[in-house]
């Protein structure tokens, strides 16, 4: 019961969101505030078809890649947003620190990725969630896609200071993303004592850091 209400609360934030960043972006015919839109948008699709499943079958989805391709496109337009703000031909720099978001969620992919195999000693055999261990490596690829982005605009303050909101939210975004899916493989228990459900409030509320921030990335 948990999940479907803290699941309609985030569908309610992301609804707002999708409300104001659609509106601004018709009023100034702005594709940077499209592309947040979008992003915004296919996360809801996302939680939709999870938060129905919940509701009438009260258990999660057993096919989740319908989910998973709404929350794959939506971290794709966020990276695509990034692109929108950056300043045309701004030449990249050679940098180490940008490629640990990289490392990052190679790391964490190959750990969660130890949740899907599972073996029988007695038996003396093993098998794996291919579907799983997949969809695992495409979340890694995205998130290190943005992570990278984001540091990598960070660092480069000078060529990047109207972007340096939207990059710092998109790294909250991403750590809160990443504690969430911690969580989730310790704690099972659908009571607030959970913190899975206290990080993902945070999540939820981390969503409204976009709006002022992409507001400050499309300032002349």
């Amino acid at each position: 019961m948990i999940d479907a209400l803290e699941n309609a609360l985030q569908i309610l934030v992301l609804l707002i969101c999708v409300l104001i960043s659609a509106s601004r972006a018709v009023k100034w015919q702005s594709r940077t505030w499209t592309l947040l839109s979008f992003s915004f948008g296919s996360w809801v699709l996302g939680d939709l078809y999870w938060t129905s499943c919940l509701v009438f079958y009260d258990t999660s989805p057993v096919v989740s890649i319908v989910s998973d391709l709404s929350w794959y496109a939506s971290y794709i337009f966020m990276y695509l947003l990034l692109r929108q703000t950056s300043p045309p031909g701004s030449r990249r720099e050679k940098r180490l620190l940008p490629w640990l978001g990289f490392a990052f969620t190679l790391g964490m992919a190959v750990w969660f990725c130890t949740f899907y195999i599972y073996w029988n000693e007695e038996e003396g055999y093993h098998f794996i969630l291919w579907d799983k261990v997949l969809n695992n490596l495409i979340y890694a690829a995205l998130m290190g896609l943005l992570l990278f982005a984001s540091i990598r605009r960070l660092l480069d303050r000078e060529r990047h200071p109207a972007a340096r909101g939207l990059c710092a939210a998109i790294l909250v975004f991403c750590l809160l993303e990443y504690a969430l899916w911690t969580c989730s493989c310790f704690w099972f228990d659908d009571t607030l004592a959970n913190p899975y459900y206290w990080v993902d409030f945070l999540l939820t509320a981390s969503m409204f850091l976009f709006l002022p921030a992409t507001r400050k990335a499309v300032q002349p």
